[in-house]
Order: C-alpha cells, then structure tokens, then sequence
C-alpha cells in the first residue's frame, strides 16, 4: 500500500540519497546541480516547511505488509501554488529504483491529486518535464493530465538543451473520474 505524508526530518537521509543518485535525479530534473542540496539544507528546507507555503514536500512510503514498517521509496512536492488563482506545479521521484515501472509512481500520483484537489481545493494542477521522459509522462496521462504544450529546448539536462512537455489536470476533469465518493483521506 502507498501512503503519502509530509516529510518529516527522520526522512532527510533517505531524500538526500534519492538526491545523490545521478541516474534518479537525471529523471527527476534533468540532473541539473541544485538538484543536489547539501543535507544541512535539506534539514533546514523540511524544518521550515509550513502548510501556508507555497512550495512543500511529502514523501511516498510503501506499506508491503499490513502491520510492517513503511519505508520511504520516493518523494512528491507541489511548488508555485496560488491561492487566489488555485493552482499548482507538482513533481515526483521514485528514489528506490528496485521499484520504478511497478506502479507506485501511479498510486501516489492519484492520492496526492486527490489530497490537491480535495484538501487544498486547487482548481488546476500542472507538472513538467522533458519530452524524453515517457515514462512520467506515461504516470502523469493515466492520472487524468492532458499535454498542454510543447516548449522547444526550455529544460536543461545533462544532455544538453530538451524540449519541454507541459500537462495539466484541471478539478471539474478529475470530479468526473470520482463520482460521488467523500474522501476521508
């Protein structure tokens, strides 16, 4: 079972190995350098992350067993989130590779749409990434998001320049796929 909550600092050691994983990282932004934030940042960063923020990170934790103990596999954050306009620009990583392609980048992405939308009561969410990467954009198109657009060579990778692919999944979208059920998340 994949759960997601908001990171907490027993968490760090995990992130920042997700975060010193060139491969991971190459997937989950390209591999660009600030990618790679000291640890002492990244404690900073999650000891001041506050619920009015308009960036904040959760993390994705696997249950395998019903009483065991969860063990973080990846994280999930919302970044430029406004309030007025209720939006926001969400990303994600699986940071444990034995678990990519299995399907849990899926199930956090649905519960994390549904803690957006039904928690924060966002009307739009959009996320990005480069055109290259198909499987996230595979994850991202079952979990409802349209490609909006293209942005030629707008994403630096350590492969050189890449074009941009922008998606979105707006709330009235996602309403429709839920039917009448109330969410006691």
């Amino acid at each position: 079972m994949v759960n997601i909550r908001p990171v907490e600092l027993r968490d760090v050691d995990a992130i920042y190995r997700f975060r010193l994983d060139e491969e991971v990282m190459f997937w989950a932004s390209g591999g660009y350098g600030n990618a790679i934030p000291a640890r002492e940042q990244l404690v900073e960063q999650f000891r001041n992350q506050s619920p009015l923020d308009t960036q904040r990170y959760f993390v994705i934790e696997l249950q395998e067993e019903e009483h065991g103990i969860p063990t973080v596999i990846g994280q999930i954050s919302f970044r430029d989130m406004d309030r007025v306009a209720r939006r926001a620009t969400i990303g994600m990583l699986i940071g444990e590779r034995e678990y990519w392609g299995k399907g849990y980048g899926a199930a956090a992405l649905e519960k994390f749409v549904t803690i957006l939308f039904a928690r924060y009561n966002l009307n739009r969410i959009d996320m990005d990434t480069f055109a290259d990467n198909k499987r996230a954009i595979r994850c991202y198109e079952k979990a409802g998001f349209a490609i909006e657009g293209m942005r030629r060579k707008a994403m630096w990778t350590m492969n050189g320049f890449r074009d941009q692919v922008v998606m979105g999944l707006l709330q009235e979208e996602w309403q429709k796929t839920q039917g009448n059920t109330s969410y006691y998340l």
